[in-house]
């Protein structure tokens, strides 16, 4: 009597909503081939599940454009301290001592309060360099400006931008972080600075990583993060969920949950911290709308499967559900 073939185990919910944002990503984040979209077919018609989770994916990303305002709150009177939220007043303090080094550079700004250019939480500024080139901000974003004769250089000194650069007889432009230094002669990327890293993404032409080992050429649709003393391998730059800030939104497919808080720092104020480490490396598929930053924690809350507890505008903290 011959034995049975082994069965494949089921696939777990979050599998399938990873695959499919990985082929949304595919789907909109480009030009997919007549062979891509008959495999992403074949992938929906194999399980009304994963039919299911792309739906999903559709509608998030159409609702994003189309959430209503929030009504406006009803005042309500001064309430006494009780012992719960003395706690988690307590458990955000601690949160905030044992990620001293990332929470002071985000309640400081970084030391940008005197920089040359800069934008505040929430906001995206575009400004025209002096050599004809453009920088548009993301949100918490400070540059400081040097531009004098045969010279053409900006220093990054907190968050994110995208440079549109101009050729010139001045020689390349570069762009100094506090982990190397970014150049090129003509083109464009997008480069930004966190508490521990940088990451550069190119979308035309080329530019290069120079640290204080090594210097990278980088090419047009990729990216590379680097340290003083570490260069990252060379990868595909998501673009379109990279520079979705550009027009208006933050996308994120198959990310940390952690990478998620991090970049929403950018455009929200206050803090959040993530209250379970096993919770902050869940890889979630997340759209969320600019134009409507006090539905970010909601948003979130709906589509994902957490619970926040927020302490004034301050303070978040987010737990499992």
């Amino acid at each position: 009597m011959s034995a049975e073939p082994p069965q494949a185990p089921p696939l777990h919910a979050d599998d399938i909503s990873h695959e499919a944002s990985r082929w949304f990503a595919l789907i909109h984040g480009g030009e997919p081939t007549d062979t891509e979209r008959e495999r992403l077919g074949a992938w929906l018609d194999a399980d009304p599940r994963h039919r299911i989770a792309y739906v999903q994916l559709e509608q998030l990303w159409a609702a994003t454009a189309q959430l209503q305002p929030p009504v406006p709150p009803v005042p309500k009177p001064a309430a006494t301290l009780s012992r719960r939220r003395f706690v988690g007043m307590g458990i955000a303090a601690s949160a905030v001592a044992v990620t001293a080094p990332t929470s002071v550079w985000w309640f400081t700004g970084g030391g940008s309060l005197f920089a040359d250019v800069r934008s505040g939480i929430g906001e995206r500024r575009n400004f025209a360099l002096p050599d004809g080139s453009t920088v548009e901000l993301a949100g918490n974003t400070a540059l400081n400006l040097d531009f004098s004769a045969g010279k053409r250089s900006v220093e990054l000194l907190q968050g994110e931008a995208y440079f549109a650069v101009q050729p010139s007889a001045s020689g390349e432009f570069k762009v100094n972080t506090p982990y190397g230094q970014v150049l090129a002669a003509d083109g464009e990327f997008c480069l930004s600075c966190d508490p521990s890293s940088a990451l550069l993404a190119v979308s035309r032409k080329t530019a290069s990583v120079v640290t204080a080992n090594q210097r990278t050429d980088i090419g047009e649709g990729l990216s590379l993060r680097f340290t003083d003393d570490h260069t990252g391998p060379i990868q595909h730059a998501e673009l379109e969920q990279m520079l979705a800030w550009r027009s208006g939104r933050l996308v994120f497919f198959d990310k940390p949950l952690a990478s998620v808080v991090e970049q929403l720092q950018r455009w929200r104020h206050g803090r959040i911290f993530i209250m379970d480490e096993q919770l902050g490396t869940r890889r979630v598929s997340l759209i969320l709308n600019l134009d409507k930053p006090e539905q970010m924690l909601d948003a979130m809350t709906t589509a994902l499967a957490i619970r926040t507890q927020r302490y004034t505008d301050l303070v978040t903290l987010i737990y499992p559900a």
